[in-house]
């Protein structure tokens, strides 16, 4: 019989909400951020934004950089005017927009730190010592600080600001590993701060591991070979013909917790969510004793289902703010 220590897994995409209220406001523009990494990260917040899908479609309207500076033109204002509120205020009135974009963002100097590592070296000739040397290391790290700050136009005040740090480093011996360049480990530091303020402010999504089971126990003896040929696709990622194969075996194996539960995680890798939280739910009613893969998939589908409540309501919340009139910009 297959081993029930065995516990494969695929991954299932889950969109989550954003974790601030950022998310409700969809009509935006981004101002030009200070800072010594404030230009490139203005085009970067911009193509972020304007990257974001939500049910096949952009999930915010963004105001492009040309337009923007139609309207700073026809108002004689300079960008450094929009560092204040009332003049960014009005300014998105202008465009049409529920909020405005801006921050600082800043390159944290260059840290270097050094070490050793012991090694162990023997001479070639027969009869020599072994001895230890000492080999010299370094490690380089990189820093990015992003704050953003977000403006509601109508009210004039800023709904969403925070600092977030992306890091990154490499280690190298002067007889191992390989030297990383500072501009490399620059643009990982900056994916990873735009990384941390995209889950902020914009709906996301994140690869969950989803275990399936392998205990073949309660299997009937005919449908052994077929159930693990089911497994053998399952692990190869092809999941439209495990799930067809283990709803074929469903109604010969009643008594199968593994293949009731393989049915409810192919509900949930499908995206049906609500199928298979209530298959989860019947599996857990069977239960003598509780089952750490079937605790975890019902709260996992649970947060899940939360999730996508959240994520109609902020969307919802956005659809419902009217426009401000913009002017038109040549």
């Amino acid at each position: 019989m297959l081993a029930a220590c065995a516990a494969p897994t695929t991954d299932v995409n889950m969109q989550f909400a954003a974790k601030s209220d950022a998310a409700q406001y969809r009509r935006v523009a981004v101002l030009p951020f200070d800072g010594d990494g404030g230009l490139e990260a203005t085009r970067d917040f911009e193509s972020m934004l304007a990257s974001v899908q939500y049910e096949g479609k952009p999930y915010f309207k963004v105001v492009d950089s040309t337009t923007l500076q139609n309207v700073l033109n026809q108002q004689s204002l300079r960008q450094s005017a929009l560092s204040s509120q009332p003049n960014a205020a009005k300014v998105g009135k202008l465009l049409g927009v529920d909020a405005l974009y801006s921050g600082t963002a800043l390159v944290m100097p260059t840290a270097l730190s050094y070490s050793t590592e012991s090694r162990v070296v023997c001479p070639d000739k027969k009869g020599g010592k072994c001895h230890d040397i000492k080999v010299p290391c370094t490690t380089r790290s990189v820093g990015f600080k992003l704050v953003p700050r977000l403006v509601e136009v109508s009210r004039g005040q800023v709904v969403y600001s925070e600092a977030k740090v992306g890091s990154a480093s490499s280690y190298w011996c002067a007889d191992s590993g390989a030297e990383i360049s500072e501009q490399i480990l620059l643009r990982d530091a900056v994916n990873d701060a735009f990384g941390q303020v995209r889950e902020d402010v914009a709906p996301y999504e994140k690869a969950i591991s989803v275990r399936y089971k392998t205990d073949d126990a309660a299997v009937n003896p005919a449908s052994r070979d077929t159930f693990k040929g089911a497994l053998e696709f399952a692990k190869a990622g092809r999941f439209d013909r495990a799930c067809t194969i283990w709803s074929q075996l469903a109604p010969a194996n009643p008594a199968s917790l593994s293949v009731a539960y393989d049915l409810a995680v192919c509900e949930e890798v499908n995206g049906r969510l609500a199928n298979a939280l209530a298959r989860y739910q019947q599996i857990d009613q069977r239960l003598t004793k509780p089952d750490d893969d079937v605790n975890a998939s019902l709260a996992r589908v649970t947060n899940a289902l939360a999730q996508r409540s959240a994520l109609k309501a902020d969307a919802g919340k956005g659809s419902q703010r009217k426009p401000a009139n913009p002017v038109s910009v040549q």
